[in-house]
């Protein structure tokens, strides 16, 4: 799978069309290397064989292999951000916001395995990712989830002073968990459905009952009590009259 066309590759060097063109070449090839191998394993003088040049040359753009992976997640990170920039615009309320990010979260997982375990097993593992391209990217992507929060605590919805930043712990980090079999062929999911579930789930926990929801549960409950058929008596006995 290429380069996404919209983004643009940043590369070492003057950005001439031939150099992007190359630049585009070579990510596309060390994607491949990458997911076949995953980060550690793989090494630059392969990605070089597969794009036809020698291994020097690769470094005349990506000085670092570390850099050749960052831009390659940014390929994938920065069309995301902007999928999800277009949706989030047309959502409002805590519980449709919520249920959207949980669903294109969940979706990454499904449609990007491969660089999902890399992301997870080799690259946010390091001392290195906290002052990375890729750390600056998923501060980006996270920041919708954030920003749901004090929305709702604005209008409401959430009482104030509610963390943010453990709610978005709570999502990501307990998605993570989740997915973690299924990144490794453990088990598909229905991403429909989890992500349907996992957004009462985390309601919840962070969005305390009000009086009136009380309120209606307490009625169905009731009503559902007198609607159940009454359960059936014994035939009562009849006492024996002694004869005289």
């Amino acid at each position: 799978m290429n380069q996404p066309a919209s983004v643009t590759p940043i590369t070492a060097g003057k950005q001439t069309p031939r150099r992007l063109r190359r630049a585009s070449e070579i990510l596309a090839a060390a994607r491949e290397v990458f997911l076949d191998k995953g980060f550690e394993r793989s090494s630059v003088a392969e990605i070089a064989a597969r794009v036809g040049v020698v291994e020097g040359l690769v470094y005349t753009y990506f000085p670092t292999k570390r850099e050749l992976l960052n831009e390659v997640l940014r390929g994938m990170y920065v069309p995301l951000i902007h999928d999800i920039e277009t949706g989030f615009s047309r959502i409002h309320g805590l519980r449709s916001r919520l249920r959207f990010l949980i669903w294109r979260h969940l979706r990454v997982y499904v449609e990007e395995p491969g660089l999902s375990r890399i992301v997870l097993h080799e690259v946010r593992t390091g001392p290195e990712y906290f002052k990375s391209v890729l750390h600056d990217l998923h501060v980006q992507y996270t920041a919708f989830l954030m920003r749901t929060v004090r929305e709702a605590e604005r209008d409401g919805e959430l009482a104030p002073g509610t963390d943010a930043e453990m709610v978005r712990s709570m999502v990501y980090g307990g998605i993570e968990h989740r997915m973690w079999a299924t990144l490794f062929g453990r088990g598909a999911v229905d991403v429909e459905a989890l992500a349907d579930s996992y957004t009462e789930l985390v309601l919840r926990g962070i969005q305390p009952a009000s009086s009136g929801e009380a309120l209606e549960r307490r009625i169905a409950r009731l009503e559902a009590m007198a609607a159940a058929p009454a359960p059936k008596k014994a035939p009562a006995k009849t006492a024996r009259r002694k004869k005289p």
